[in-house]
């Protein structure tokens, strides 16, 4: 079973992905523009995080055994 900070980043990955989508389909309606943008760079932050975290913590806990 998963950790809790791994369900965290799993979850933090997946609303990343998914402001990721909506800024993107934002950026079509020019009135929606600063929007989409706004989505897409907390987006992008998110899933970067998300990676950053799993990595940290596998190298961790394989470094704790």
């Amino acid at each position: 079973m998963r950790s809790v900070p791994e369900r965290l980043l799993t979850a933090l990955g997946l609303a990343g992905g998914l402001a990721f989508v909506a800024g993107s389909v934002l950026f079509l309606n020019p009135e929606r523009y600063t929007e989409g943008v706004y989505l897409f760079i907390f987006g992008s932050a998110a899933m970067l995080v998300e990676r950053l975290g799993l990595i940290w913590l596998e190298r961790y806990r394989s470094s704790s055994k």
